[in-house]
């Protein structure tokens, strides 16, 4: 069974065709245990998102998919930063870690089609000034976005943050899928997507631009660049949890 719907399959084939420039291994951490139910080991997205990337694979001899068992691998695992799943991993080619945890669904999808492209062409949509920082960063940066499917204001947060690990092996950034990780959302107090939470230090609830994000990420290392951010104007630009 199909996981996408017939009206969408054309705008991604074409997304794939037009975007991919070169190979993309993306790397799927799942459960593979057949769906059969494991005391410890329940993963009700995992089914639904290997179907999904394996179609995208399908799709575009360019997207090189890997399935990998998590439990049986997770001394790889651990060194990615994987500890739940499902989580798909997309290989930047040394540089930074970026990994969507959860069924990319809806506006997700968009989102992570928008992060393989950017990496399939080496580069995301960031400006130069940002790249030149980021490249200059000497401490670990760890950079969590917590979204939905149906927010319209996660997709660009997520992909800033995507493009940043790109820049930089310093740099980890997880997408995070709030209805699929409850306790993660739990523990960073998530009433509203996006919530960007850097180093476990620096907050940002709402859309935020890439000057922002940026200036979070340097306070969260101790940058004596970073400066304080004014998010009134885009306060508004969330979904509240219900």
């Amino acid at each position: 069974m199909s996981i996408l719907q017939q009206r969408d399959r054309a705008a991604v084939q074409r997304r794939l065709d037009t975007g991919l420039r070169r190979d993309v291994r993306v790397s799927l951490y799942t459960r593979a245990d057949g769906g059969l139910f494991v005391p410890g080991r329940e993963c009700r997205g995992c089914g639904p998102t290997q179907e999904l990337l394996e179609e995208l694979s399908d799709m575009s001899r360019r997207f090189r998919l890997n399935v990998v068992d998590f439990y049986k691998n997770r001394e790889e695992a651990e060194e990615l930063g994987v500890k739940r799943i499902p989580a798909t991993v997309v290989d930047t080619g040394g540089k930074g870690t970026l990994s969507f945890y959860g069924l990319p669904a809806g506006f997700e999808l968009a989102a992570l089609l928008d992060s393989i492209t950017d990496v399939s062409r080496g580069r995301g949509p960031l400006a130069v000034a940002t790249r030149r920082r980021l490249k200059a960063l000497k401490e670990d940066v760890h950079i969590q976005v917590f979204v939905t499917a149906t927010c319209q204001y996660s997709p660009a947060v997520g992909r800033i943050a995507h493009a940043m690990a790109l820049e930089s092996p310093k740099v980890r950034a997880d997408v995070i899928e709030v209805q699929g990780f409850s306790d993660l959302a739990a523990l960073h107090r998530v009433q509203a997507v996006p919530k960007t939470v850097v180093n476990d230090r620096v907050e940002f609830t709402g859309a935020v631009s890439e000057d922002a994000l940026l200036q979070g990420v340097l306070k969260a290392v101790g940058s004596a660049e970073a400066v304080d951010v004014e998010l009134s104007t885009v306060s508004q630009q969330m979904t509240p949890l219900r």
